[in-house]
């Protein structure tokens, strides 16, 4: 693990913006875009204003998380959701640390974390986000009164290497200081719906298997269930292109489309469900401990998942095993309507990019039902 002062020195490039960094960026970004007309079109307008006026009243990052970002996601779910609802283990909210989850929308996934957090009385997290993302200053800025620290993504095999220790020393560093962290369980979102950690950040989370590091980061597995996914064409298209060509190379301004879609896309039905706090299970004889562990992780973050109506519509499309989808929900006739017309629409889409319609709603499936086959097979191994 890297060394660092208890002092915080030489996270500073990656931290989160603090005391006058923080008011002078809050005054210069308000002022750096026409942010009550960006806001409107995700919100009403004259919640906008109102919002835009408290910010610039803000002089801290506390009084912006509360002021203006708490009730701007408040009124983005009320546009876009069908309700969000969590539940959480005991003691998992007040204790934990390292809140770790799966990952399907770069934005939303940490901001709904923290709302869940804020509401319940806790403080809201610093949280983890790829240098990759950064595509403007304005984001730059944006991004680090948002308490985000930057995951620095380039570089060769060896230096992205040193960039993941650094990471893990700088959530050590802020959690033993009773910061709590967010963290997606893997690198990238999960654009096939299978939701699995990567044994990597185990490893370097754990400071190579040690379990007194890792159990000192009280890790809460944080399972994130959407109903719909605003991106899925997005997704769809990609997977087929990547599955035909070999590859896939994203179009300039693409992760912004995403990004933005995501917000104002409508998702339906979300469920957070906060699991206890999961203590090192790798057994020593393990050869390679952090796959363990990874794999005791995912159990616990499926077991978490909340299963719809069309995710088991997406498993009989298929004709996968009554197994897969017993446990979901029955599909009423809304939810037939609901899924019927996405499945339409999934199909014209991508028709228009030069799919076949049969292709596409069958990827689309295997996206939506993946999470039930995933924790099918995750208990049968168990």
């Amino acid at each position: 693990m890297i060394e660092r002062g208890a002092d915080g020195a030489g996270f500073e490039d990656m931290a989160p913006f603090s005391g006058v960094k923080a008011a002078e960026a809050l005054k210069t970004l308000v002022e750096a875009r026409d942010w009550a007309r960006d806001l409107s079109k995700l919100i009403p307008a004259e919640m906008a204003h109102h919002l835009v006026s408290r910010w610039k009243e803000a002089t801290t990052v506390e009084a912006f998380q509360e002021q203006v970002v708490k009730p701007f996601l408040e009124g983005l779910m009320d546009q876009t959701t069908q309700g969000v609802t969590w539940h959480a283990a005991e003691g998992s909210m007040d204790e934990g640390m390292l809140f770790l989850s799966n990952h399907r929308d770069i934005v939303l996934d940490p901001s709904l974390i923290n709302v869940a957090l804020l509401e319940h009385g806790r403080g809201s997290t610093e949280i983890g986000i790829g240098s990759n993302l950064l595509s403007s200053e304005w984001v730059n800025q944006l991004v680090r009164l948002n308490r985000c620290f930057v995951v620095e993504r380039s570089g060769s095999a060896r230096e992205r290497y040193e960039h993941s220790l650094r990471t893990a020393a700088y959530i050590h560093h802020v959690t033993q200081l009773g910061t709590p962290v967010w963290l997606a369980h893997r690198e990238g979102r999960a654009k096939d719906g299978k939701d699995t950690t990567a044994p990597a950040l185990v490893r370097t989370l754990s400071n190579n298997g040690d379990a007194s590091t890792w159990d000192d980061l009280r890790v809460v597995p944080v399972s994130i269930s959407y109903e719909w996914d605003p991106c899925d064409a997005m997704k769809v298209h990609e997977l087929l292109h990547h599955a035909e060509h070999g590859s896939y190379e994203k179009a300039p301004g693409e992760d912004e489309l995403s990004m933005w879609t995501g917000l104002a896309g409508q998702k339906g039905r979300v469920h957070l469900e906060f699991g206890r706090i999961l203590e090192w299970h790798a057994a020593e004889e393990d050869r390679k401990p952090e796959r363990a562990m990874a794999n005791t992780f995912d159990l616990h973050l499926h077991e978490g998942m909340k299963r719809w109506p069309n995710q088991r519509l997406a498993a009989e499309h298929l004709g996968l095993s009554t197994d897969v989808y017993s446990d979901c929900p029955e599909a009423t006739t809304e939810d037939l309507e609901a899924w019927t017309r996405r499945k339409d629409w999934i199909a014209d889409t991508l028709s228009e990019r030069g799919w076949s319609r049969e292709q596409a709603v069958a990827q689309w499936c295997r996206i939506l039902s993946a999470p039930l086959a995933m924790r099918q097979a995750l208990l049968n191994q168990g």
